[in-house]
């Protein structure tokens, strides 16, 4: 009989998660670890084109995304943009390699950004409509991840700071 992951959190099993990130073994990671931890749905995209595609035509729409800065053809931002623009209502958990060392590419852009890159894109995806929550360095590790579920899963909590009225 196999045990139940003393890690799992029942409220992990109401996630769908839209994973879009170019570096394939980070997907798998991410999967297995999302998959051991009990959500209910992972769906993988290896660059922002196919994350926006994998978005619009979902069976079920995902309802938290986590969505790497630096990718090739459609990055981050842009996908993020496109996702505003479709009235997006996922949560949203930004990762990246690059917060304060940007990559040598001159298509990418931020690249010429002087400062935390991932404060000023969550910055730029709220001011958008978007409901970005935080953002995580890589390398992404199992107990980022738990934070990262425990942190949407805290903030959609209709506990959430009830505040009894004085009568």
């Amino acid at each position: 009989m196999m045990s139940q992951n003393p890690d799992a959190n029942t409220a992990y099993g109401n996630l769908h998660v839209l994973l879009v990130d170019d570096d394939e073994f980070l997907l798998e990671v991410m999967k297995v670890t999302l998959r051991d931890l009990g959500v209910a749905s992972i769906v993988l995209a290896k660059n922002g084109f196919e994350g926006l595609n994998k978005y619009r035509q979902a069976q079920v729409r995902p309802n938290l995304i986590i969505c790497d800065l630096c990718m090739p053809q459609l990055g981050g931002m842009e996908l993020l943009s496109h996702l505003a623009l479709d009235g997006c209502q996922a949560d949203i958990l930004i990762i990246s390699g690059h917060n304060l060392v940007p990559p040598v590419d001159q298509h990418w852009a931020l690249a010429n950004y002087n400062g935390p890159i991932l404060n000023l894109a969550e910055k730029i995806a709220r001011i958008q409509g978007l409901k970005v929550h935080a953002s995580f360095e890589k390398p992404i590790t199992r107990e980022k991840i738990i934070e990262m579920l425990d942190l949407v899963v805290a903030y959609n909590s209709p506990a959430k700071a009830t505040i009894p009225s004085a009568t």
